[in-house]
């Protein structure tokens, strides 16, 4: 029989073990890490030239290997000219990087046998049994789908959907998208996929690889599935168990006003330049802003849509913390969140003789990731990548598990250095 004292002993050790400390990733020199730390100190030269002539409002770069970091620089205020200066735990707008923490969490319940790959979604989602297509996004030839979606469709972005012209649609259903803005914030799931469904797809299904809404549909599925919020569903399976607190669909004003890096909306968005302002020497050729998308941001009490192709806010820190668990394979500090063979297949083209449009570069897709192939031999990848409309971007390097975020905060997004940086590292890092 345990003494009360060795209870209470018990019971410390318990919440000390059970409390994540995963995130808390311990920082470590480039040289440990396997990189010259003197090729590192220019890494972010250009980040910096963008931001003294004012055409992003900041920047946070971090590269870390084995879960420790190795590298941050950083520049800037959340507000264009004052508060608090960006850091690694600084929340940006991810944008599009949340949707690799969707698939992540659709493995994951595939493990589980709650999905599958080859479901059609009509059977969670009955909006999407009989749809349309309008080849190439045009009106003129409609015809019906010859197969249903699946879930393996939506996580390669070859299920026939697409996005607005905001983003990278084009013809009479991007308008359309445009128009009836099927993954709006102030809008509830069912809603949005109600308006989704009546919109044809711009190719038969499986057939075409088309950058889509159809990671927000696999939100919506596995609310359906589980019966819980799609953020209940990401906290649950990623967040808590490794220690990732700064990552949310929403939040209040207090977190907004004090630890979010607002937007700089560029006049190609039609805002007006801010100019020389008080307390910052630079010429300002953005404005502040908040997102361009919806009127029910995350602190708005009107939010009801959890966008998981778009909507998360995280730190820079919590996305290493992910990619450094991708980079081993599905776990980290003894925490497993995939199998590998997940990951294994996230990471591998999974629909064979796509044509990839030239917005992706030298990329071809997995089940949730970019495939940065080498550029002199197309059957090695060079690395794993995506990236946000808000000029946010990661990279993950297989051949040495290295990992590394970009984040800034500008929109529309025309500055993205994920691929130049990615270059510099490997350009620093020491031969085997």
């Amino acid at each position: 029989m345990y003494s009360k004292k060795s209870t209470l002993v018990l019971c410390i050790l318990s919440a000390l073990f059970s409390t994540p400390v995963v995130a808390e990733m311990p920082l470590i020199s480039p040289m440990k890490a396997g990189y010259d730390a003197e090729k590192l100190a220019e890494a972010d030269a250009e980040l910096k030239a963008l931001y003294y002539d004012g055409l992003i409002p900041n920047y946070v770069v971090a590269a870390a290997k084995d879960g420790e970091i190795f590298y941050t620089a950083s520049l800037g205020t959340m507000r264009i000219g004052s508060g608090s200066n960006v850091d690694i735990d600084t929340r940006y707008q991810v944008a599009s990087m949340t949707k690799p923490l969707v698939s992540v969490v659709t493995f994951k319940l595939i493990e589980e046998g709650r999905l599958a790959l080859d479901d059609e979604i009509s059977e969670y989602l009955p909006m999407f049994g009989d749809m349309f297509v309008a080849p190439g996004g045009s009106l003129e030839n409609l015809e019906e789908a010859n197969r249903g979606i699946t879930i393996l469709d939506l996580l390669t972005h070859t299920s026939g959907l697409t996005y607005g012209t905001a983003v990278t649609g084009q013809g009479d259903v991007a308008q359309l998208y445009d128009e009836l803005q099927p993954t709006n914030a102030c809008n509830s799931s069912d809603e949005n996929m109600d308006v989704l469904s009546q919109i044809p797809l711009v190719a038969q299904p499986g057939t075409a690889w088309n950058y889509s809404v159809g990671i927000d549909v696999l939100g919506a599925i596995i609310q359906v599935a589980t019966g819980r919020t799609l953020y209940e569903n990401i906290d649950e399976k990623i967040l808590q168990p490794l220690g990732m607190e700064r990552s949310s669909f929403q939040y209040s004003q207090e977190v907004e006003d004090s630890e979010v890096a607002a937007i700089g909306v560029s006049p190609l968005a039609g805002a007006t330049a801010l100019g020389r302002i008080d307390g910052s020497d630079i010429d300002w050729k953005i404005a502040h802003g908040d997102s361009p998308f919806s009127s029910c941001g995350p602190t708005s009490t009107d939010f009801k849509f959890e966008s998981g192709g778009g909507g998360m806010t995280m730190s820079v820190r919590d996305y290493l913390v992910f990619l450094s668990m991708i980079a081993n394979g599905g776990s980290l500090n003894g925490v497993q969140i995939l199998d590998s063979s997940s990951v294994e297949m996230m990471q591998k083209e999974q629909v064979q003789n796509l044509n990839y449009p030239a917005m992706i570069g030298n990329n071809i897709f997995g089940a949730g990731f970019g495939i940065a192939l080498d550029e002199n031999d197309a059957s090695v990848v060079d690395y794993f990548t995506w990236g946000g409309i808000f000029n946010t971007g990661f990279w993950i390097n297989p051949s040495d598990k290295s990992v590394g975020v970009i984040a800034t905060s500008v929109y529309p997004g025309r500055y993205n250095q994920t691929i130049s940086l990615e270059e510099k590292f490997d350009e620093a890092r020491f031969p085997d």
